[in-house]
């Protein structure tokens, strides 16, 4: 079970964004900015929130927001996004964790992705893990037996690969990211994002 937090969310956090400027934030992010309200709305998968840094409100905005979902960690994930994402297009090159910059020392022992439960969830079950993240809004690729794109922010992308476990071999996910995401958020928040999609696949 993925139910300890793995981020504090620290009030400089909120301070730093308070004193972003929204123009730069939105063109950086791909954020909106509500002037009404002194909003950020920011999707993650289907989901849209409301990020006020002067109230230090995060509320769930549009979408089929599941109950629970504004965790702690994604709070600190989106945060951490608006405050870090740059304007630059995909590279279009994918790549693990373990190979972005310190990736391969960083993904390891308790920072290891959590895809034990999708294995055993789904590791026999390739259409019911389709048929469940297509409707997180997930996109079919042609990786392994079943590869998913999910639209995790607006500037990162998450493929998840599930590689269909038989007599001879075990079932097995890998995640692969466009090889800009660690210039749009540091290696902890990459975790952090991975762990709340999997809470999401594994419900």
């Amino acid at each position: 079970m993925m139910t300890e937090p793995v981020h504090i969310l620290h009030p400089s956090l909120w301070e730093n964004l308070a004193q972003a400027d929204p123009g730069d934030v939105c063109r950086h992010s791909g954020a909106q900015y509500d002037d009404t309200i002194g909003s950020y709305i920011l999707g993650f998968l289907q989901e849209r929130y409301r990020i006020c840094p002067g109230s230090r409100e995060f509320e769930p905005w549009e979408g089929p927001v599941p109950a629970g979902a504004h965790s702690v960690d994604l709070k600190v994930i989106i945060i951490t996004y608006l405050l870090s994402a740059q304007a630059i297009p995909l590279a279009g090159k994918l790549v693990a964790g373990n190979n972005l910059r310190g990736g391969k020392s960083f993904f390891q022992g308790t920072h290891r992705f959590p895809l034990e439960p999708l294995v055993e969830r789904y590791g026999r079950d390739p259409e019911g893990f389709l048929t469940q993240e297509l409707s997180v809004g997930a996109a079919q690729e042609h990786f392994g037996d079943v590869g998913l794109r999910f639209p995790a922010l607006p500037r990162i992308p998450v493929i998840m690969v599930l590689w269909v476990g038989d007599e001879e071999f075990p079932a097995r996910f890998n995640v692969l990211f466009d090889v800009s995401v660690d210039q749009h958020l540091p290696l902890d928040a990459i975790y952090g994002l991975v762990s709340e999609i999997c809470r999401r696949m594994v419900g």
